[in-house]
């Protein structure tokens, strides 16, 4: 059996920052999402704890935190969910269990269980099988998928041209404005080229099975080849063994990514629930 905890962003809960702590060591060469007990939330954001109880199927005394779920309000009525099992539980129903407590009645009044939202969303990182799973079991309730992205990874080694065929590059400099939209990515770098711009992060590096990789985070307007080029080779010189971009699965920029040597490391799933 299991009980439902909901709160609003403001939560200070040690089991919740020890569990996620364990979620993320475990997943974290797996890709799987690492949330943490400190990420700064949105207003509007509403969590989820999901306690599993002591009965004579369990050796638990005390309940025990089993999962965690995030909905952050990402739009008008639209809401994105992030969610983490710990590790010891997983494959054994927890989901399955919640999901059928707390159902999904989207037109509910204040939308889904009092979040506002009328439509959800949430990823499935490396076609997890588990989801795949209850999105099929659930279908009838409206489960979609929505969109694919691939990660995609290349291996760097020193002394070895990134593009060995390709002419002079045009100039490709470093921007004293490194972190994105409205700050979005922290510690970034970025690179320009012409009307193009490319923004990338070295540290702390992602493992990988040729070692640690530099993760291109988005790529905008022209002259993306070449700010590909620039970055890896950046990577390269600093020490990385490896790069990681993800792009959507029909991308233009997928086929130019593979003639580079980047190969396919896995597939992201957007499930959704009333997409709009």
């Amino acid at each position: 059996m299991i009980d439902l905890e909901w709160a609003g962003s403001s939560l200070e809960s040690d089991a919740l920052a020890e569990m996620l702590q364990a979620a993320a060591q475990a997943d974290a060469e797996a890709g799987f999402p690492q949330l943490s007990a400190h990420d700064p939330l949105p207003p509007g954001t509403t969590q989820l704890l999901i306690w599993l109880l002591p009965d004579e199927r369990t050796e638990l005394v005390e309940p025990s935190l089993a999962a965690y779920l995030r909905v952050e309000p990402v739009g008008e009525g639209v809401a994105e969910l992030s969610y983490v099992v710990r590790p010891e539980y997983r494959s054994r129903g927890i989901t399955t269990l919640a999901l059928e407590k707390i159902g999904l009645g989207l037109d509910d009044p204040g939308g889904w269980q009092g979040t506002g939202a009328r439509s959800l969303r949430i990823w499935a990182k490396a076609s997890h099988p588990a989801a795949l799973r209850m999105s099929l079991r659930f279908r009838q309730l409206g489960i979609r998928t929505g969109a694919r992205r691939w990660q995609l990874v290349i291996p760097l080694k020193a002394g070895r041209e990134i593009d060995p065929g390709a002419s002079a590059t045009m100039d490709v400099h470093s921007s004293a404005e490194p972190e994105g939209p409205l700050g979005r990515w922290p510690g970034a770098h970025k690179l320009l080229a012409a009307d193009g711009a490319l923004w990338w992060r070295e540290d702390p590096g992602e493992p990988t099975e040729y070692g640690d990789a530099g993760r291109i985070l988005a790529i905008e307007g022209a002259h993306q080849r070449e700010l590909l080029v620039a970055v890896l080779e950046r990577l390269r010189d600093g020490g990385r063994r490896a790069a990681l971009i993800t792009l959507d699965a029909y991308d233009p920029l997928v086929p130019e990514a593979l003639a580079l040597g980047f190969m396919h490391d896995q597939t992201d799933v957007l499930y959704t629930v009333g997409a709009r």
